[in-house]
């Protein structure tokens, strides 16, 4: 049973992806092999949130997988939507870890991890080790990497700020051009002096 299934896993992630979507048939392969070599047998479990409108969909795409799903009857469809809300879901395909023995938050970013590992079976044993090691949070105090951010300057100044090496080869290039800048104004004095 999926209750059973679900009950004996250490994380469950939470693929969100559909059929029609290009990104996402690119994706599913590279989770497949990770599931497949090192996810299933380190008490991972898969369980697909299609974003497909239609049964025949559905289930075309969802054979090539492995794993669990919720269905897209109108029940589950209403399941999605709150797993979408309250995960803050932007886009697709995105992959969310979870505690399952406390369905508390781990990750909104299991995608990047697994896309990193590729077929690399230490890799992924690491990303395993890593998930199943940081401490798990209840959701409503989750920090979700997908959610909309600071924009604008806001993004460039937190983005410095999370990056202080950038800040050096700013100031770099901002000495070189004012120095640029002090010459031309020198050459510029220099004509300018003569042709009085």
């Amino acid at each position: 049973s999926t209750a059973s299934t679900i009950g004996s896993a250490d994380i469950v992630l939470l693929y969100f992806s559909a059929s029609w979507c290009p990104p996402c048939r690119s994706f599913t392969p590279l989770l497949k092999e990770f599931y497949e070599k090192n996810g299933k047998k380190s008490g991972i479990q898969v369980v697909f949130v299609s974003s497909d409108s239609d049964l025949p969909s559905f289930e075309e795409y969802f054979k090539k997988m492995p794993w669990l799903s919720l269905s897209v009857d109108a029940e589950a469809v209403a399941i999605k939507q709150k797993l979408a809300q309250m995960f803050q879901i932007r886009g697709i395909p995105s992959l969310i870890a979870i505690d399952a023995k406390s369905g508390k938050y781990v990750t909104d970013d299991a995608r990047t991890d697994v896309m990193g590992a590729g077929g690399d079976d230490a890799k992924q044993k690491e990303i395993i080790q890593k998930w199943k090691s940081i401490e798990a949070v209840p959701i409503e105090e989750a920090t979700f990497s997908s959610a909309a951010g600071p924009t604008g300057i806001g993004a460039i100044v937190a983005f410095l700020l999370k990056n202080p090496v950038y800040i050096f080869g700013i100031l770099y290039f901002v000495r070189r051009a004012l120095a640029y800048l002090q010459e031309i104004g020198k050459d510029d004095e220099d004509r300018g002096g003569a042709e009085l």
